[in-house]
Protein backbone atom coordinates (compact mmCIF):
# COMPACT_ATOMS: atom_id res chain seq x y z
CA UNK A 1 0.00 0.00 0.00
CA UNK A 2 1.43 3.37 -1.00
CA UNK A 3 0.58 5.42 2.06
CA UNK A 4 2.07 8.56 0.57
CA UNK A 5 -1.00 8.78 -1.69
CA UNK A 6 -3.20 9.30 1.33
CA UNK A 7 -1.69 12.68 2.06
CA UNK A 8 -3.55 14.11 -0.92
CA UNK A 9 -6.95 13.15 0.44
CA UNK A 10 -8.97 16.15 1.61
CA UNK A 11 -8.80 17.11 5.25
CA UNK A 12 -6.42 16.55 8.10
CA UNK A 13 -7.36 12.93 8.74
CA UNK A 14 -6.10 11.71 5.36
CA UNK A 15 -2.81 13.55 5.72
CA UNK A 16 -2.17 12.32 9.26
CA UNK A 17 -3.16 8.82 8.21
CA UNK A 18 -0.35 8.83 5.65
CA UNK A 19 2.09 10.15 8.20
CA UNK A 20 1.34 7.39 10.65
CA UNK A 21 3.72 4.97 8.91
CA UNK A 22 6.70 7.28 8.53
CA UNK A 23 10.37 7.33 8.95
CA UNK A 24 11.36 5.32 12.03
CA UNK A 25 9.97 3.00 14.68
CA UNK A 26 8.16 5.90 16.35
CA UNK A 27 5.42 6.65 13.82
CA UNK A 28 4.85 10.15 15.18
CA UNK A 29 7.83 11.63 13.33
CA UNK A 30 5.81 13.92 11.09
CA UNK A 31 3.79 15.20 14.03
CA UNK A 32 7.06 16.25 15.68
CA UNK A 33 8.13 18.54 12.84
CA UNK A 34 4.75 20.24 12.49
CA UNK A 35 1.94 20.08 9.96
CA UNK A 36 3.38 22.62 7.53
CA UNK A 37 6.37 20.34 6.87
CA UNK A 38 4.60 17.00 6.94
CA UNK A 39 4.10 16.58 3.21
CA UNK A 40 7.77 17.16 2.56
CA UNK A 41 8.60 14.53 5.17
CA UNK A 42 6.30 12.03 3.45
CA UNK A 43 8.19 12.52 0.21
CA UNK A 44 11.55 12.27 1.98
CA UNK A 45 10.53 9.01 3.64
CA UNK A 46 9.29 7.54 0.35
CA UNK A 47 12.54 8.57 -1.32
CA UNK A 48 14.58 6.98 1.46
CA UNK A 49 12.67 3.72 1.18
CA UNK A 50 13.29 3.56 -2.57
CA UNK A 51 16.97 4.41 -2.09
CA UNK A 52 17.48 1.61 0.43
CA UNK A 53 15.80 -0.97 -1.79
CA UNK A 54 18.10 0.08 -4.66
CA UNK A 55 21.36 0.15 -2.74
CA UNK A 56 21.51 3.91 -2.20
CA UNK A 57 22.02 3.73 1.55
CA UNK A 58 25.45 5.40 1.51
CA UNK A 59 23.95 8.49 -0.08
CA UNK A 60 21.21 8.54 2.56
CA UNK A 61 23.76 8.15 5.35
CA UNK A 62 25.91 10.98 3.99
CA UNK A 63 22.90 13.29 3.79
CA UNK A 64 21.87 12.59 7.37
CA UNK A 65 25.40 12.99 8.73
CA UNK A 66 25.79 16.24 6.81
CA UNK A 67 22.54 17.55 8.27
CA UNK A 68 23.67 16.68 11.79
CA UNK A 69 27.12 18.19 11.20
CA UNK A 70 25.59 21.48 10.08
CA UNK A 71 23.42 21.57 13.18
CA UNK A 72 26.46 20.85 15.38
CA UNK A 73 28.35 23.67 13.64
CA UNK A 74 25.70 26.17 14.65
CA UNK A 75 23.33 26.27 11.70
CA UNK A 76 19.80 27.07 12.80
CA UNK A 77 17.93 23.77 12.85
CA UNK A 78 15.07 22.93 15.19
CA UNK A 79 15.75 20.39 17.89
CA UNK A 80 12.87 18.34 16.49
CA UNK A 81 14.46 18.17 13.05
CA UNK A 82 17.84 17.24 14.57
CA UNK A 83 16.25 14.41 16.50
CA UNK A 84 14.42 13.19 13.42
CA UNK A 85 17.74 13.04 11.56
CA UNK A 86 19.36 11.25 14.50
CA UNK A 87 16.55 8.71 14.63
CA UNK A 88 16.69 8.09 10.89
CA UNK A 89 20.46 7.63 11.01
CA UNK A 90 20.22 5.28 13.98
CA UNK A 91 17.59 3.17 12.23
CA UNK A 92 19.73 3.04 9.09
CA UNK A 93 22.69 1.81 11.13
CA UNK A 94 20.49 -0.77 12.85
CA UNK A 95 19.31 -2.05 9.47
CA UNK A 96 22.96 -2.60 8.51
CA UNK A 97 23.56 -4.28 11.89
CA UNK A 98 26.00 -1.52 12.90
CA UNK A 99 24.56 -1.62 16.38
CA UNK A 100 27.41 -0.06 18.34
CA UNK A 101 27.41 2.96 16.04
CA UNK A 102 23.65 3.27 16.48
CA UNK A 103 24.01 3.10 20.26
CA UNK A 104 26.31 6.12 20.20
CA UNK A 105 23.43 8.24 18.87
CA UNK A 106 21.38 7.57 22.00
CA UNK A 107 24.25 7.44 24.49
CA UNK A 108 23.79 10.99 25.77
CA UNK A 109 20.87 11.75 28.05
CA UNK A 110 19.17 15.12 27.53
CA UNK A 111 16.81 15.68 30.46
CA UNK A 112 15.23 18.84 29.04
CA UNK A 113 13.75 17.14 25.98
CA UNK A 114 10.05 17.51 25.32
CA UNK A 115 7.83 14.49 26.08
CA UNK A 116 7.50 13.41 22.45
CA UNK A 117 11.26 13.51 21.90
CA UNK A 118 11.80 11.53 25.10
CA UNK A 119 9.38 8.95 23.70
CA UNK A 120 11.34 8.85 20.46
CA UNK A 121 14.60 8.31 22.32
CA UNK A 122 13.00 5.64 24.52
CA UNK A 123 11.88 3.70 21.46
CA UNK A 124 15.37 3.78 19.95
CA UNK A 125 17.04 2.73 23.18
CA UNK A 126 14.63 -0.15 23.70
CA UNK A 127 15.15 -1.28 20.13
CA UNK A 128 18.92 -1.39 20.54
CA UNK A 129 18.81 -3.10 23.92
CA UNK A 130 16.51 -5.79 22.53
CA UNK A 131 18.97 -6.46 19.71
CA UNK A 132 22.16 -6.18 21.78
CA UNK A 133 21.26 -7.81 25.10
CA UNK A 134 19.37 -10.84 26.39
CA UNK A 135 15.70 -9.92 26.77
CA UNK A 136 14.06 -10.48 30.13
CA UNK A 137 10.60 -9.76 31.48
CA UNK A 138 11.74 -6.41 32.88
CA UNK A 139 12.61 -5.21 29.37
CA UNK A 140 9.26 -6.29 27.98
CA UNK A 141 7.44 -4.55 30.81
CA UNK A 142 9.50 -1.39 30.23
CA UNK A 143 8.54 -1.41 26.55
CA UNK A 144 4.86 -1.68 27.48
CA UNK A 145 5.19 1.08 30.05
CA UNK A 146 6.86 3.49 27.62
CA UNK A 147 4.37 2.58 24.88
CA UNK A 148 1.52 3.60 27.14
CA UNK A 149 3.25 6.85 28.07
CA UNK A 150 3.80 7.61 24.39
CA UNK A 151 0.23 6.81 23.37
CA UNK A 152 -1.05 9.28 25.94
CA UNK A 153 0.73 12.21 24.30
CA UNK A 154 0.22 11.59 20.55
CA UNK A 155 -2.78 12.92 18.61
CA UNK A 156 -5.72 10.53 18.40
CA UNK A 157 -5.55 10.05 14.57
CA UNK A 158 -2.12 8.41 14.77
CA UNK A 159 -2.53 6.71 18.14
CA UNK A 160 -3.36 3.28 16.75
CA UNK A 161 -0.40 3.32 14.36
CA UNK A 162 1.92 4.36 17.17
CA UNK A 163 0.61 1.49 19.29
CA UNK A 164 1.25 -0.95 16.44
CA UNK A 165 4.82 0.30 15.98
CA UNK A 166 5.54 -0.22 19.67
CA UNK A 167 3.80 -3.59 19.37
CA UNK A 168 6.20 -4.60 16.59
CA UNK A 169 9.10 -3.74 18.88
CA UNK A 170 7.54 -5.82 21.65
CA UNK A 171 7.17 -8.64 19.14
CA UNK A 172 10.91 -8.61 18.44
CA UNK A 173 11.55 -8.64 22.20
CA UNK A 174 9.20 -11.58 22.73
CA UNK A 175 10.82 -13.56 19.94
CA UNK A 176 14.28 -12.95 21.33
CA UNK A 177 13.03 -14.24 24.68
CA UNK A 178 11.80 -17.48 23.04
CA UNK A 179 8.11 -16.53 22.89
CA UNK A 180 7.62 -16.90 19.15
CA UNK A 181 3.89 -17.54 19.12
CA UNK A 182 3.18 -14.38 21.09
CA UNK A 183 5.54 -12.42 18.84
CA UNK A 184 3.85 -13.31 15.55
CA UNK A 185 0.58 -11.44 16.03
CA UNK A 186 2.33 -8.28 17.25
CA UNK A 187 4.79 -8.31 14.36
CA UNK A 188 2.09 -8.99 11.76
CA UNK A 189 -0.04 -6.11 13.04
CA UNK A 190 2.93 -3.77 13.36
CA UNK A 191 4.71 -4.18 10.02
CA UNK A 192 2.68 -1.50 8.24
CA UNK A 193 3.47 0.97 11.03
CA UNK A 194 7.22 0.55 10.43
CA UNK A 195 7.06 0.30 6.64
CA UNK A 196 8.95 3.59 6.19
CA UNK A 197 11.45 2.79 8.92
CA UNK A 198 14.99 2.32 7.55
CA UNK A 199 15.20 -0.66 9.95
CA UNK A 200 12.07 -2.27 8.51
CA UNK A 201 14.17 -5.28 7.54
CA UNK A 202 14.77 -6.04 11.23
CA UNK A 203 11.05 -6.50 11.80
CA UNK A 204 10.41 -8.51 8.63
CA UNK A 205 13.38 -10.77 9.39
CA UNK A 206 12.27 -11.41 12.95
CA UNK A 207 8.75 -12.24 11.78
CA UNK A 208 10.27 -14.81 9.40
CA UNK A 209 12.27 -16.19 12.32
CA UNK A 210 9.12 -16.45 14.41
CA UNK A 211 7.31 -18.43 11.73
CA UNK A 212 10.31 -20.71 11.28
CA UNK A 213 10.50 -21.21 15.02
CA UNK A 214 6.89 -22.45 15.22
CA UNK A 215 7.27 -24.66 12.15
CA UNK A 216 5.26 -22.58 9.64
CA UNK A 217 7.65 -23.12 6.75
CA UNK A 218 5.60 -21.42 4.01
CA UNK A 219 5.05 -18.19 5.91
CA UNK A 220 8.67 -18.18 7.03
CA UNK A 221 9.84 -18.46 3.44
CA UNK A 222 7.53 -15.66 2.31
CA UNK A 223 8.85 -13.29 4.97
CA UNK A 224 12.47 -14.28 4.36
CA UNK A 225 11.95 -13.54 0.66
CA UNK A 226 10.49 -10.14 1.59
CA UNK A 227 13.51 -9.42 3.81
CA UNK A 228 15.93 -10.06 0.95
CA UNK A 229 14.29 -7.25 -1.04
CA UNK A 230 13.72 -4.65 1.70
CA UNK A 231 17.39 -3.71 2.13
CA UNK A 232 19.69 -5.76 -0.16
CA UNK A 233 23.36 -6.16 0.71
CA UNK A 234 22.92 -6.09 4.48
CA UNK A 235 23.73 -8.88 6.92
CA UNK A 236 20.07 -9.54 7.58
CA UNK A 237 19.32 -9.79 3.85
CA UNK A 238 22.15 -12.31 3.50
CA UNK A 239 20.90 -14.28 6.50
CA UNK A 240 17.39 -14.25 5.05
CA UNK A 241 18.69 -15.53 1.72
CA UNK A 242 20.56 -18.34 3.46
CA UNK A 243 17.50 -19.39 5.47
CA UNK A 244 15.34 -19.21 2.36
CA UNK A 245 17.73 -21.51 0.51
CA UNK A 246 17.85 -23.94 3.45
CA UNK A 247 14.07 -24.09 3.76
CA UNK A 248 13.70 -24.49 0.00
CA UNK A 249 15.81 -27.65 0.23
CA UNK A 250 13.61 -29.03 3.00
CA UNK A 251 16.33 -28.48 5.58
CA UNK A 252 15.28 -29.37 9.09
CA UNK A 253 16.19 -27.81 12.39
CA UNK A 254 16.13 -24.21 13.51
CA UNK A 255 19.56 -22.59 13.63
CA UNK A 256 18.69 -20.36 16.53
CA UNK A 257 18.14 -16.63 16.67
CA UNK A 258 19.90 -14.95 13.78
CA UNK A 259 21.86 -12.90 13.65
CA UNK A 260 23.39 -13.74 16.96
CA UNK A 261 23.42 -10.75 19.30
CA UNK A 262 26.90 -9.20 19.27
CA UNK A 263 28.68 -8.61 22.53
CA UNK A 264 27.61 -5.28 23.99
CA UNK A 265 30.67 -3.24 24.78
CA UNK A 266 29.22 0.20 24.13
CA UNK A 267 27.74 2.64 26.64
CA UNK A 268 24.89 1.39 28.76
CA UNK A 269 21.53 2.79 27.75
CA UNK A 270 18.53 3.53 29.84
CA UNK A 271 15.11 2.30 28.87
Amino acid sequence: MILVALCFLPGCAGEIGALAALTFGMTMGAWIVGRERQRRLVLEAEGMRRALSRGGHRRVERRLRRELALAAAGETVSVERVWLARAQLAELLIAEWRLEEAREIYATEEPDLSPHLRALAAFGRHELEVLCEPVDEARILAIRRDRQACVEIVPEPIRRAVERAWGALEGVALLRSDRAREAISLLERGLDAVSYNPAQIVYVFHLAQAYERVGDRERAMARYHEATAVFPGTRLASEASARLAALSHQATGFRGMLPEAPSASGPQLTG
